[in-house]
């Protein structure tokens, strides 16, 4: 019994030896038969080749964080993990870091700009936009910058809030507000559209003692202080029945607009205004033939004129009411 045991013992061992070589060998098999990739050197190239690069490969991107790097530029790599060189199983994480540039750069100069504009170079560059304000400007556009703090070129931090002072553009002009009383209406649109004003809406009163469509009444009045473009209200001389006059010619009008254009050979730009319900609404305005007939239907309920301009003068108004 004795003997048996070196042999029982020695057999033990035999086993042992036997199946540790075999699951080395069988490790080492599903390791060498499992799909590697050598990890390429990352630092100094750009974040977007980077995705490319290790998306290509089979290896996940995991971006650890973003620094100032004075070696670096901007969006590119200054640290990786697993190393250059190493193999790694494809489906592995790469880590890297991203540089945010220098921590100090020159002021970029916004001068000119648009706003839209300005705010993207300023994003690009890790700014904020600051405090914004607004005034009238001779020269510079609307909507463009004027001038910034901090000012162009001088070195600053990443991270910073720049100041704009941006364009409405020029200074409406300001003039007296002209007498129309006594204009027939049409004359009257005339000498607001040169004077840059607006008319706003065009109502109807009666005295009898007065001409037919001439203007009564005119909000500013005479003599106010007024800038461009600023909407002006009327009242014009008319009786509110239906089938009366409405021009100083004496024609007779219903609720159709009709009107050919002149003979010629060439086409003329032709814009047809009508101003109902006190809003303008633009029914024509395009190139047509000479002798091309417009009819236009009037609305009712609404005291309504028409504006018949060629090549942008005007050449008829119409009330109807």
């Amino acid at each position: 019994m004795i003997r048996l045991i070196p042999k029982f013992i020695a057999l033990m061992i035999a086993f042992f030896v036997i199946s540790g070589i075999s699951t080395y060998f069988t490790v080492s098999y599903f390791i060498k038969n499992e799909k590697t990739v050598i990890v390429p050197d990352l630092v100094g190239e750009d974040i977007i080749y980077v995705l490319e690069l290790l998306t290509n490969l089979g290896l996940n991107t995991k971006v650890k964080g973003s620094e100032f790097s004075s070696d670096f530029a901007q969006n590119n790599i200054i640290f990786q993990d697993p190393k250059p060189g190493e193999v790694i199983k494809k489906g592995r994480d790469v880590r890297i870091i991203i540089s945010k540039g220098t921590k100090t750069l020159s002021m970029p100069n916004l001068k000119g700009l648009n706003l839209q504009q300005a705010r993207l170079i300023l994003d690009k560059n890790g700014l904020f936009e600051g405090d914004s304000a607004k005034t009238y400007h001779a020269k510079i556009k609307k909507d463009k910058i004027i001038a910034q703090y901090p000012i162009p070129g001088k070195e600053i931090v990443r991270g910073v809030s720049s100041n704009l002072l941006v364009s409405i553009g020029a200074r409406p002009l300001e003039f007296v507000m002209p007498d129309l009383g006594g204009f027939f209406l049409d004359e009257a649109v005339l000498a607001a559209e040169k004077n840059h004003l607006v008319i706003n809406s065009i109502k109807t009163v009666y005295q009898k003692n007065k001409t037919a469509n001439v203007v009564l009444n005119q909000e500013p009045p005479p003599g106010y202080l007024i800038r461009e473009n600023q909407l002006i209200n009327l009242e014009v001389n008319r009786k509110t029945d239906h089938g009366q006059i409405n021009t100083r010619r004496g024609k007779q009008k219903n609720a159709v607009f009709r009107y050919r254009l002149p003979a010629g050979y060439l086409k003329q730009n032709i814009r047809v205004e009508l101003r109902s319900f006190d809003t303008t609404f633009i029914l024509y305005d395009e190139l047509m033939k000479p002798e091309r007939e417009i009819w236009v239907l009037v609305p009712a309920y609404s005291v309504s004129v028409i504006f018949l301009y060629i090549n942008d003068e005007l050449v008829l108004s119409e009330i109807y009411d």
